[in-house]
């Protein structure tokens, strides 16, 4: 669903950043389906090479076609994972799109998050890529793993909460004046 982000969008607001998973959560899908489908090629070449009249040969490979099959399929199922998951950073809130059929829409706005934690391993910092958790009002935290440049996603929504608790402040919403009324009391002295 491209652009499905952009639908969401409010009057007079803009996207600041918009942005998908870093590519090194997709790795260790890549790295076990390679591994699978080497392993099932390697089966194959062993098995056609070979003339064996057991019936092991052909329960061999009947296992390395699965196993190339399987491969494959991890491959696949981290890539749909990566590009299921989208993100965009307006100057008013924090919305994730996650899902591709089944489509959930997480929003956040800014003026409600109170802290913005960045958490980074020794291995992640080398690939670039690391974890931010939006702390909001209430103590409700929301998790994103894997992100482009964390540091600089963070930064940029540390700046946009700032000033969208600046805007509130200054521009206050005007409200009608209440007036209330009460009834007369009336009041007995008894003797």
């Amino acid at each position: 669903m491209p652009k499905f982000i952009e639908r969401t969008l409010e009057p007079n607001e803009k996207i600041v950043l918009k942005g998908r998973l870093h590519w090194y959560f997709n790795f260790r899908y890549t790295v076990w389906g390679v591994v699978l489908i080497v392993l099932g090629l390697v089966g194959l070449f062993y098995v056609g090479n070979y003339n064996f009249d057991d019936g092991a040969t052909q329960l061999l490979f009947y296992v390395c076609i699965a196993a190339a099959v399987v491969g494959l399929g991890f491959m696949m199922y981290g890539y749909f994972l990566r590009i299921k998951t989208e993100f965009a950073i307006t100057n008013t809130r924090f919305i994730q799109k996650d899902g591709i059929f089944n489509i959930r829409l997480t929003e956040i706005p800014l003026f409600k998050v109170e802290t913005v934690n960045f958490t980074q391993t020794f291995m992640e910092r080398i690939m670039g890529t690391g974890s931010i958790e939006l702390v909001g009002s209430g103590g409700t935290n929301h998790k994103i793993d894997f992100v482009q440049r964390p540091f600089e996603v963070r930064n940029l929504i540390a700046t946009y909460m700032k000033e969208d608790n600046k805007r509130a402040v200054v521009e206050p919403v005007a409200t009608e004046p209440t007036v209330t009324v009460s009834a007369p009391v009336n009041y007995e002295i008894k003797s």
